[in-house]
């Protein structure tokens, strides 16, 4: 089926945009179902982009009304028998107009100074229909200069932007970023690789152009320069406050604070940021989970295999930016202690695996609240560590993950439109490394049982080192309402938790004396391990009285040391080995 858009942005500042969608009506066919999607791949939330959409209309080329009507949420149906028509032709459009006012790597946002089109919240598909081959043209303020994207161009005139894609699917994954922004770019194995940049930067003394260049090259390596485009596009939002990215098939969109480059330690952030998008080019965007893909853009995708696509991704990201050689091995094992850190401190890992982690994602991972952390633990988090863990036990049988990224390629190339199983990644494991690694491997994925860090570092030249806190501990998160002091979240079996104390609390006396910010900050000077405590909490506008005994902090992990620089500097090291037989 023949698809045109015509995609118009007239006054930005109103934060509109208005698309026209001209088709034919398949032969024998009285009705037409149109849709938008709910959810954006990759990003796992039912997200409910119609409930942006102002009006929407259905009409034939000559200007007569078609008779629609919505049935459901996304979902609108036009109906040639019900439409009063004095002329009736197969050739019709649908028009729609759309509200887009957040900023994030997931939605629209349209405003005075630019324009960020997110494909499945503004483009609507066809039920049961394949679009082959569509078209889209875009037309916005002449005081607007520039328009990237990784669609193809087949503009034929300077002041016509018209664009196409093989097909829906890689239509809506081909994000639009319009406006006056600064563009520049790169050439890499012949390819040009363009990079975007909306929004204000401080002063810093980084050259992005060139790092992005190695994390580029670093990242190919690892797949024999194997670069599955003909382009590439790095678009990224500098505005305060703002992290995150999304990966799609020739491009990625990034947030990141500006102001913040001129810090080394963010900077090296916004590095393994744009790598972590990149990697997704090849996990994910081609090597993927069986259930994702062909995707159903209205209901949920579930699959238990996120550990591979965001996990594996996450143990790579920090990791490519060192072999790129923008940070040194220490940067490196600082950024995994925080990871490590942050994983020991979620409850939730005792009560989820990886697999049940993925599952859940639409309802827990992006939809946090207070008691998040104690429920469950993210599989970007985890699996990264996970990741981590059998790199180590595949370097004890001469291989690495750098082995496994290669047999998932290989697999994706013998068989693109599959996708892969857990099964399929344990037998690349078990021929890489043996059935022992495997029955390691898949235990920290299907359990919730401890995992032996100190002996997957040990055995790659580091040493966790821990130190023991004498601080009380309550296991409490505060928040700030100007001096007043709030508990944001509990950490489960906690002193906090068994004293009974909730989430949105206000701590208003302890042992009779108010309780301040000042006096949160500096707990350790004013309570003791093992005494018990009188406290009075505000709550649901009513005072209760609570006693806590603050319990001895859980042990800290002070750093990672590099014990034997040779070999964890070759432990972290792409060191490229044949393949096992049976894979080559």
């Amino acid at each position: 089926m023949k698809a045109h858009y015509i995609v118009q942005i007239d006054k930005p500042e109103h934060n509109h945009v208005k698309v026209t969608l001209k088709l034919t009506r398949p032969k024998n066919k009285d009705t037409v179902r149109v849709f938008l999607p709910s959810w954006s791949p990759g990003s796992y939330l039912l997200r409910e982009y119609a409930r942006h959409i102002r009006w929407f209309e259905a009409s034939q080329e000559n200007g007569e009304v078609l008779f629609h009507t919505q049935l459901a949420k996304g979902i609108w149906e036009i109906d040639w028998n019900k439409s009063d028509l004095k002329t009736p032709s197969d050739s019709f459009e649908v028009s729609y107009d759309i509200y887009g006012k957040e900023l994030t790597v997931r939605t629209l946002h349209i405003d005075a100074s630019h324009a960020y089109l997110h494909g499945p919240a503004y483009l609507m598909g066809v039920v049961g229909e394949e679009l082959k081959d569509p078209t889209i043209e875009f037309r916005f303020p002449s005081m607007w200069s520039k328009l990237s994207t990784g669609l193809s161009d087949i503009s034929e005139k300077r002041n016509v932007f018209l664009y196409t894609a093989k097909n829906y699917d890689e239509l809506i994954d081909s994000p639009v970023e319009v406006g006056c922004h600064e563009t520049d770019g790169f050439e890499f194995l012949g390819k040009p690789h363009h990079i975007a940049n909306y929004g204000e930067l401080y002063p810093h003394r980084n050259n992005i152009k060139a790092d992005l260049k190695k994390i580029v090259a670093t990242v190919a390596q690892h797949f024999d320069n194997d670069i599955p485009y003909d382009q590439y596009l790095f678009i990224t939002h500098f505005v305060p406050k703002l992290y995150g990215g999304l990966e799609h098939l020739n491009s990625t969109a990034l947030q990141f604070d500006g102001r913040k480059l001129v810090n080394r330690k963010d900077y090296l952030n916004y590095l393994s940021l744009a790598a972590h998008e990149y990697f997704h080019l090849w996990n994910v965007k081609r090597i993927r989970p069986k259930e994702l893909g062909p995707f159903d853009y209205l209901n949920e995708n579930y699959t238990t295999l996120l550990w591979l696509a965001e996990g594996l991704t996450s143990f790579m990201d920090d990791l490519f930016v060192y072999r790129a050689e923008l940070s040194t091995l220490e940067e490196y094992l600082e950024v995994v202690k925080g990871n490590l850190e942050a994983y020991l401190n979620t409850p939730g890992r005792l009560y989820h695996s990886l697999e049940q982690s993925s599952f859940n994602a639409w309802v827990k991972l992006y939809r946090p609240d207070e008691n998040s952390k104690n429920s469950s633990v993210s599989y970007y988090l985890k699996g990264g560590l996970v990741f981590t863990v059998l790199h180590s036990l595949m370097l004890e049988k001469g291989a690495s993950v750098d082995d496994l990224l290669r047999a998932l390629w290989k697999d994706f190339k013998n068989r693109p439109e599959e996708g892969v199983s857990r099964e399929d990644v344990y037998q690349m494991i078990r021929d890489i490394a043996g059935e022992e690694v495997v029955g390691k491997f898949s235990t920290m994925v299907e359990t919730t049982q401890d995992i032996d860090f100190d002996s997957a570092f040990k055995k790659m030249g580091c040493e966790l080192k821990w130190i023991e806190n004498q601080n009380p501990y309550l296991g409490v998160d505060w928040e700030w309402i100007g001096d007043r002091v709030v508990a944001k979240a509990i950490a489960l079996d906690s002193p906090a938790h068994k004293a009974g104390i909730n989430s949105g609390d206000e701590i208003v006396f302890l042992n009779g004396y108010r309780f301040l910010r000042e006096d949160a900050e500096k707990l350790g000077t004013l309570m003791m391990i093992d005494q018990n405590y009188e406290l009075i909490v505000g709550r649901m506008g009513k005072l209760v009285r609570l006693e806590i005994m603050p319990g001895k902090s859980p042990k800290q992990l002070k750093e990672i040391s590099i014990v034997n620089r040779a070999l964890a500097e070759k432990s972290f090291s792409f060191l490229k080995r044949p393949l096992p037989p049976q894979m080559a």
